[in-house]
């Protein structure tokens, strides 16, 4: 899987809910920074997700930018049922997985 696929996979199974699918998709070192959650490690980001599951929800892809390389940029509309968000996320590759994600979007637009 190349690595703009793997960033597509990871935002399809995240908005489904799929938790179990995210792991073989991350390096055990993964980092995330975003507005509401840091994390340092794969088991950390699984079990902040276990903890508060995300809520089903459908993804409209915006764009995606490959630099051929280890970085690709996807741009999304996050629409859960009574809110949209539109989502950038920044994932960093390491060993054929999903090293980093920088995550933003506009925090005000949450409940």
């Amino acid at each position: 899987m190349s690595h703009r696929e793997q960033a597509l996979e990871f935002v399809r199974r995240f908005a489904a809910g799929d938790i179990d699918g995210l792991e073989p998709l991350l390096t055990e070192d993964f980092q995330l920074a975003g507005p509401y959650l840091q994390v340092e490690s794969r088991a950390a980001y699984l079990d902040a997700l276990r903890k508060e599951p995300p809520e089903p929800s459908h993804v409209r892809v915006l764009s995606v930018t490959d630099d051929d390389g280890d970085t690709v940029a996807v741009f999304y509309e996050y629409k859960k049922p009574h809110m949209t968000l539109t989502i950038a996320q920044l994932f960093r590759f390491a060993d054929q997985r999903i090293r980093e994600v920088r995550l933003v979007f506009d925090g005000r637009q949450s409940p």
